[in-house]
């Protein structure tokens, strides 16, 4: 093919194309923004919780139910698992405490705690011949969730150190959790009531951090009522 084979097909106009260019991705922009425009209410009408129950899916598969408990903390959550090892033959019961704390919004949490188990077991004891007693012992949590509308998801890490039974002493598990959530937050909890006992619990919270400054002082031979020197009775 020569030189003047080329010539047959034109070199594209630049000056026409690149405006289509950018009118594409402007068309594209548009339609990303506007996706993001009509999402954005739903993300943030996805509620937070006081009760969710749902399936667990992972080296275990099980049941989840728990529920906030804002007596001990606003973001304080029990919970409850019923599972199935699909590793061995067993299951137990776990009960935790959780510790949830907000990444940006309530809906879209880390979490962490503690709690103690209890199973059965049919495995069988080489040594002996033997089904193994029923494992208890002790679990650890740490994992995060997000809440959209009444829909709870989780992945979490569950460390358990089996005190006594079974035939192994420690199991790390992971797991999915897909929860439904029963009821949004304050559904359960009086919102005015909550506040009011998170109000008196901070102002208990700041009588007892006074009242141990105050203590030190004395211990250290200073004033007790600090810069406050006129205070004659030891009290602010």
């Amino acid at each position: 093919m020569d030189a003047t084979s080329f010539s047959q097909f034109p070199a594209p106009d630049v000056h026409k194309t690149w405006p289509a260019t950018v009118h594409a991705s402007m068309q594209r922009f548009r339609l990303y923004f506007l996706s993001f425009t009509v999402l954005l209410p739903f993300l943030l009408a996805a509620q937070s919780y006081d009760a969710a129950i749902g399936l667990r899916l992972g080296t275990e598969i099980g049941a989840s139910a728990q529920i906030r408990l804002p007596m001990i903390h606003k973001n304080f959550v029990a919970e409850g698992i019923l599972q199935s090892s699909l590793r061995r033959n067993e299951g137990k019961f776990t009960l935790l405490g959780k510790q949830h704390q907000n990444i940006l919004t309530r809906r879209l949490n880390i979490f962490y705690g503690a709690g103690v188990h209890l199973g059965w077991t049919d495995e069988i004891n080489t040594k002996t011949g033997e089904t193994y007693a029923a494992p208890f012992g002790i679990d650890g949590i740490l994992g995060a969730e997000a809440t959209f509308a009444k829909i709870n998801v989780s992945y979490d890490f569950k460390p358990a150190i089996n005190i006594g039974g079974d035939a192994f002493p420690f199991s790390l598990e992971t797991s999915i959790t897909v929860r439904y959530v029963l009821a949004g937050r304050n559904d359960i909890w009086d919102k005015k009531k909550e506040r009011a006992n998170n109000k008196d619990r901070n102002q208990n919270r700041r009588e007892r951090e006074r009242e141990k400054k105050r203590k030190q002082r004395i211990k250290d031979g200073k004033n007790p009522n600090g810069w406050m020197f006129w205070k004659k009775d030891g009290k602010r």
